[in-house]
């Protein structure tokens, strides 16, 4: 994976996904909806009814931190500026500095809220299955209540009237019959999470998009679904975008812009690696009934031996949910945390960081 940026915003459509196979323990026969639309295909109603519901399973607003929030500040009024003097450039830049530092040093305290599929799976549906629905039963009663009145009577609405309450109740049973097929699709789609369909796992990584943090600052993500308790994610850091070369410091007679050393660069990208990784757990339990997840940081370094580019590991780590149940994030340095997880790491505050080679 070798994904590239413009501006901090990710050039293709998403991350990419996968699976090392379309598995799930569900039972797919006549009676069941196909994983490709859980919904019968011939029924093109029920298929918008379903599409529909799950979209409203993933259309929960995101929880974006004060960083990212402030990052789409300045990029609004970078887009509103029309022009610059050399004083707003340089408070812009600035400002711009203040809120990646802000942004690397908080990336793994903000996390989306838990979806709990359990919950959905056990919803009831909106009326038994072969009953009459609640709307086509107020329907019906409407219908047989009319009394027209003498008015009507003598008018002849009474026939037009009567004719309409009769459509309302086929209009009604329809709403019911979408209805009902929408809890099903939804109620379907929480029972193939908790049974560990990946192809369900991957749609919602798709949709739910919970790392747009990392994407917008210039990251690139890559899922595969090794198992149904364990997801593989490749981080392509993308460091010489997300780490600055240069502070930006605010003086008396304006704002200064010393080169940052090389340790400072090494700790900024070490802390941003760190905590990308615990976001990213974060993230991931909180959607998927997860046991473990494999998180690959590789970047691109150079060789000093041959003075050459190569895109490398950085880090290999697994990380346990129930490691990351008793995490506090903010209360302990990211680095310090991930020593009690199983990883590969080679740093030096000097030289930076070396290839490891991955975790199985």
């Amino acid at each position: 994976m070798r994904n590239r940026y413009n501006y901090g915003i990710l050039t293709n459509s998403g991350p990419h996904l996968y699976s090392m196979d379309t598995g799930g323990s569900r039972e797919q026969g006549t009676d069941s909806p196909p994983v490709s639309g859980y919904m019968p295909r011939d029924e093109h109603a029920a298929a918008s009814a379903a599409a529909d519901s799950i979209a409203s399973l993933f259309s929960t607003t995101p929880t974006y931190s004060s960083a990212y929030l402030k990052r789409r500040e300045l990029i609004n009024r970078q887009q509103g500026q029309t022009a610059w003097n050399e004083a707003e450039k340089l408070a812009f830049e600035a400002d711009w500095y203040d809120n990646q530092l802000e942004w690397i040093a908080t990336i793994d305290q903000t996390y989306g809220e838990p979806v709990f599929w359990d919950v959905l799976a056990a919803m009831a549906p909106p009326f038994p299955r072969g009953e009459q629905g609640p709307k086509e039963k107020l329907a019906e009663e409407n219908l047989a209540a009319f009394q027209p009145t003498r008015i009507q009577k003598l008018l002849k609405q009474d026939a037009m009237i009567r004719e309409e309450l009769e459509r309302q109740v086929q209009l009604a049973r329809e709403e019911d019959r979408k209805d009902y097929l929408a809890w099903k699709a939804a109620n379907d789609f929480a029972h193939d999470i908790l049974d560990g369909n990946r192809t369900a796992y991957l749609r919602v990584l798709e949709e739910m998009a919970p790392l747009q943090e990392l994407t917008m600052l210039g990251s690139g993500l890559e899922f595969s679904v090794r198992s149904s308790s364990e997801v593989e994610v490749e981080l392509d850091v993308n460091s010489q975008q997300v780490i600055p070369r240069e502070a930006k410091v605010r003086t008396e007679a304006g704002v200064a812009s010393p080169e940052l050393s090389v340790p400072e660069r090494n700790d900024l990208e070490l802390k941003y690696i760190c905590g990308s990784v615990l976001r990213i757990a974060g993230e991931l339990f909180a959607l998927l009934p997860l046991e473990s997840i494999v998180v690959q940081a590789r970047d691109t370094k150079l060789n000093g031996k041959t003075g050459q580019e190569e895109y490398i590991t950085v880090l290999s780590i697994r990380i346990e949910r129930k490691f990351f149940a008793g995490y506090h994030a903010g209360r302990e340095r990211c680095l310090e945390a991930l020593v009690h997880c199983s990883h590969r790491m080679e740093y030096d505050p000097g030289t930076g960081f070396e290839p490891v080679d991955d975790l199985l």
